[in-house]
This record gives C-alpha cells, structure tokens and sequence, in this order.
C-alpha cells in the first residue's frame, strides 16, 4: 500500500510541480537530504541485525547446507551481476549519452546542510553480522535463533514504525529537485529504449534459468514458470517479496517436490538472492554515470563497488524501496555518486521496483529448483 502510494504521489508530482513555489521545493529537499543523512548513519546498525538474523536463522541444523546454500547465493548474484555489467555496457554503446546533465538547468540548491558522523562502516556491520550469525548457528542453533529474532524484531519494529512513514517524505524532496532540475524527464526520454532493454534482459536470464533447471524440456519448462506465475502476480502487484513467498513456496513446491528443501531455501534467500536488484541497479548505476559524467571510474573502482554490492544483498531492509536504501552509501563512497545522482537512481528504483520486485521472485523460483538438484546430487 505504501509503494503505491509513493508511485500515486510521484505522478502527481510530476503534473503539478511547476505550481509549487521554488523556497518550498529547496524546503523539501532539504528535509529529503537530512533524511538521507539519518538514514546512512542508521544503515549500518540495521545492516548488522538484519545479516545477523538471516545468516543465524536458516531453518537447518546441517552446516553444510547452509554454507552451500551461502555460496551459490552469493555465485548466482555475482553471475548475475557481471551479465549486467555486460549488459550494461552493449546497452551505453549503442545509446546516445546525455552529455552533462547535471547542468540541463539551474540546480535547486538545499536551505541547509545536516551531516551525521560515520560510526561504523557497513562492510564492518555486514561483517560482524554474518560472523556473529554463523557462529550461533552453528554453535547454539536454538539461542540463535532466539537472539536472531529479538533483533530482528526491533529492527523491523523501526523500519515500520519509523522509517516507513518518513519514506513518502524522503522521495517528495527528491522527486522535486529531479523535476526542478528536468533531470528525470531527460533521462526517461533518452533511456525508455534503454530501460525497456533491461527489462527484457532481466526476464530472459530469468527464463533461461528455468530452462536450464528443466534440462531445456518445453513442456517441463512452460509448466515450472507457469506454478511461480501467481507468486509473480502477487509480487507485481505488492511490490514486495515478502508478501509473494507464500506463492512462492507453493510454487517452488511443486516444481522440486522436494517440500523440506523448499521451506528451508525460500524464507532463507528470499531477501538476499534478488537477481531483479543486480540487473536494475548496476544498469542503472552505469547509465547515470556515464550522463552525469562527472567523474573518472577504471575497473578497480567498480570491482571495489561489487564487491560491496554483493556484500550489501546480505542486508536488504523490509521497507519500500530497501534495496536501493541500502546501496546510497555505497554508491556515494565508492562511485562517487552525487546528492543529484543518488536522488535519481532512488526515484528510478521506485519507479521500477514492480517489475524489480517480480524478476527478483522468478529469479528465486528459478534458483530454488537449481540448488534443490545440486543438494540432491552432492548429498548423493
């Protein structure tokens, strides 16, 4: 409900923003940039609770499972990843960039600046989080999972009770300067073509993922996509992977029957194995770039960013747009992103996260079927 009515509130926007006086879009992007700031010194708090409940919670006892299931997470995001960067740049090649954007028109500039200092990195929180939840699992599986969701239980507490209400605020202020500025207009008028591209890129990969979990048997095929396609109605319409598991479980089900497996894999991977994110955002990462233009990237600062990128799908918050929430301090410390560009690649992902959130549920039916048959053949 909240999605959408961030979506209803950003097509509004766009239709009636030159009648709101310029002293009151600067207010309201000054209110989004100190949210921003709260939120980055946050994050990393949140990163830790949440890596250490998923990583101390998998609904196993058999640590070789879990470490299994750890590393072909962690295989098919990077796969996933580097096919987007491959993507990415055929996409770049054949697309006119936008020489300069950031200076199609007159910045609207923030009333103030609000900082917070950097407590604690979110490499650190991720760390200390996967090694505190790894060691209670498989130390104390029962007070793991004890102490898993009590944190568990106050993070989502505040990124509910909290941070959601604040998220319509924290995208108004953004959406306005993007207006202001004709940043985002430019863009969707240059990159339709490029951002339909990579939607049919996602779902292909997706699709062929099914295929290959089905040994590219058509009737097999057409029927393991069409057990996931309630998961997939429902994901596109909540916009949420949490409130498709249930369809996803049952369509997982009956395309491994293999029910214990299933119910161990799908709540355990259902926020951190999330191919629709790794299309969308490095895709979207690279297209900003190379428009705004404004600084110099060589492969070692994108495999540095990667390499967190991966890290980050450890601790994906629960709320509208989480995905991308997590990923602005990276985004800002390892590429450079400016307050500009980091309000356009958050916008872009609520815009998208539809069909994010649906590619990022087929993508897990997929991955389901395919660890279920490596687990089955190794065990053997």
């Amino acid at each position: 409900m909240l999605k959408l009515l961030i979506l209803v509130l950003i097509a509004l926007l766009a239709l009636f923003s030159n009648f709101i006086p310029t002293q009151i879009q600067a207010l309201l992007y000054s209110i989004s940039l100190s949210i921003k700031s709260i939120l980055i010194f946050v994050i990393p708090f949140i990163v830790f609770t949440l890596t250490l409940s998923s990583s101390s919670n998998l609904k196993t006892n058999t640590f070789k499972f879990i470490i299994l299931l750890l590393f072909t997470v962690c295989l098919s995001n990077l796969l996933s990843s580097l096919l987007a960067y491959f993507a990415g740049y055929i996409i770049l090649k054949d697309t006119s960039v936008i020489p300069n954007i950031a200076q199609v028109k007159d910045d609207l500039s923030p009333l103030w600046h609000f900082k917070l200092p950097t407590m604690i990195s979110n490499f650190q929180a991720l760390f200390l989080g996967f090694v505190f939840g790894v060691i209670l699992s498989y130390a104390s599986p029962e007070k793991g999972k004890i102490i898993g969701d009590q944190l568990l239980k106050g993070a989502l507490f505040f990124l509910k009770r909290v941070l959601s209400p604040i998220i319509p605020i924290f995208i108004l202020g953004f959406v306005l300067k993007l207006l202001h500025d004709q940043v985002l207009s430019t863009m969707f008028n240059s990159y339709f073509i490029s951002l339909i591209i990579t939607t049919f890129v996602t779902y292909f990969y997706v699709f062929l993922l099914y295929g290959t979990a089905n040994s590219f048997k058509i009737k097999d095929w057409l029927m393991s996509i069409n057990n996931m396609l309630p998961a997939f109605i429902t994901a596109i319409t909540t916009m949420s992977s949490s409130a498709a598991m249930p369809m996803t479980l049952v369509g997982s089900e009956k395309n491994t029957k293999e029910r214990d497996i299933i119910f161990s894999v799908i709540p355990a991977t259902v926020s951190i194995h999330l191919i629709g994110d790794c299309f969308f955002i490095i895709i979207l990462t690279l297209v900003i770039i190379s428009s705004f233009n404004e600084h110099s990237l060589n492969i070692a600062d994108h495999a540095v960013f990667l390499f967190f990128f991966l890290l980050s799908k450890f601790a994906i918050a629960a709320v509208p747009g989480g995905g991308i929430i997590v990923m602005l301090p990276v985004l800002e410390q390892y590429l450079k992103f400016s307050p500009a560009m980091l309000s356009l690649i958050t916008t872009l992902y609520m815009l998208l996260d539809p069909i994010i959130t649906s590619a990022n549920v087929m993508g897990n039916g997929a991955f389901a079927m395919l660890f279920t048959k490596l687990y089955k053949k190794l065990k053997k």
